[in-house]
């Protein structure tokens, strides 16, 4: 029963040591792996980081070349924007000139044409104030004309009057002569009757009555030749009378027709005094008219433009400062790597071996003679500690069976 204690003892001790053995190589494989991994993540860690360093620098590249495109574009631009001011500086100068030029053309035509008018208008008056002093001349030229007719009937009325006035006193004093010889020839014939009464030879109441009678009959035909010339100047004072009407009537139609003739004379002056007035105002009123036209004509022209150098200098552009970027920074040195594994199976054979070689050996002690099987029980259930349970326990079942 003891050899085969001990073989199981041995067996325990050689089964515990091959145990931790390969407990240490499983330990080792493992440290190994987190070793080999720390270093596989520190060289990924490593190339990352420089693959982060060459992708910051290519970001930097192309900012610069982003920065530089920036530039030459914001010159470009700026350059165009320079180059169309200038040009829109010049077409607007150009526009101003020719619409400068323009106006003041239209101002000389428009200035023209006013005085074209003004002249035109001037000439019309001058011909209305002709027509208006040839009408006063005609008019004038007829107040002479009715005027001279008056002059001519005032003669002829005053002709007519006198030779009137003469064929009536002519006519007069030969119904006068006439009455004269009448009464001469009376007379005679009385003295020729009373001659022949007293031829006769009659006295007394017969010579008398004869000569009564003759002298009766003569005092009766003087008579009546003194009431026919009484009549016939009566006759005649009344035609004297009427040709003095006539005359006095021709010379008030005549005053009348003089105060229509002078009437017609001031009409005639106060017509030219009007038309020399008229002309005056018309004239005054086309110099009026044609300053307003030109003031009109001057309001339309333009400011002349400035000299051109004496427009407002456009300032060229200034070139775009340039920006510096600075390189992406750059790791130089390798950082060292994570620390190897440590090697956790040194000694562990020459461990097994040995505790292999104890467990041998204290089988071996258990089957010394002087040892109580009892005894020997409790030394190797005290020495093998809790890892030799499994021979403690096949002892203990060996004491009990």
């Amino acid at each position: 029963m003891a050899w085969p204690l001990m073989l199981m003892t041995a067996a325990g001790a050689g089964l515990s040591a091959w145990g931790n053995y390969q407990s240490a190589q499983a330990a080792q494989g493992n440290a190994n792996d987190a070793a080999e991994a720390a270093e596989e993540m520190a060289e990924y860690n490593w190339e990352e980081r420089k693959n982060q360093e060459s992708y910051a620098q290519y970001n930097v590249d192309v900012a610069r070349i982003n920065e530089e495109s920036l530039r030459f574009f914001t010159d470009t631009m700026n350059l165009d924007k320079y180059n169309r001011e200038l040009y829109i500086r010049d077409y607007n100068y150009k526009s101003q000139v020719e619409e400068f030029n323009k106006t003041e053309g239209q101002y000389a035509k428009q200035i023209d044409y006013n005085a074209m008018s003004a002249t035109l208008a001037r000439d019309e008056q001058t011909l209305w104030l002709d027509e208006q002093l040839k009408q006063a001349a005609f008019d004038f030229e007829g107040i002479l004309l009715e005027s001279r007719s008056l002059d001519i009937k005032a003669g002829r009325a005053r002709d007519t009057y006198t030779l009137n006035q003469s064929d009536l006193n002519l006519k007069q004093r030969g119904k006068r002569a006439e009455f004269v010889a009448k009464s001469m020839e009376g007379w005679q014939k009385k003295l020729q009757a009373e001659g022949k009464v007293r031829a006769m030879g009659q006295a007394g109441r017969s010579g008398r009555k004869n000569r009564q009678s003759v002298l009766a009959m003569a005092g009766q035909q003087q008579s009546m030749l003194n009431s026919m010339v009484t009549r016939s100047d009566l006759s005649f004072d009344i035609e004297h009378r009427k040709n003095s009407q006539e005359y006095s009537y021709a010379r008030q139609d005549i005053g009348v027709e003089r105060a229509g003739l002078a009437l017609s004379l001031r009409k005639n002056d106060a017509t030219i005094d009007s038309a020399t007035a008229q002309n005056k105002a018309n004239l005054l009123r086309i110099e009026h008219q044609n300053y307003g036209a030109d003031m009109a004509a001057d309001n339309q022209r333009l400011s002349p433009p400035p000299a051109y150098e004496d427009l407002p200098p456009i300032t060229p552009p200034y070139y775009t400062p340039k920006t510096y970027i600075a390189d992406a920074y750059r790791t130089e040195n390798k950082p060292p790597g994570g620390p190897g594994a440590p090697n956790l199976t040194a000694g562990a054979g020459l461990q097994a071996a040995g505790t292999f070689i104890s467990g041998i050996a204290k089988a071996a002690a258990m089957y010394e003679p002087s040892a109580g099987v009892g005894g020997g029980v409790t030394k190797t259930g005290t020495s093998a500690g809790t890892s030799q349970s499994y021979g403690g326990q096949v002892s203990s079942g060996q004491l009990g069976g």
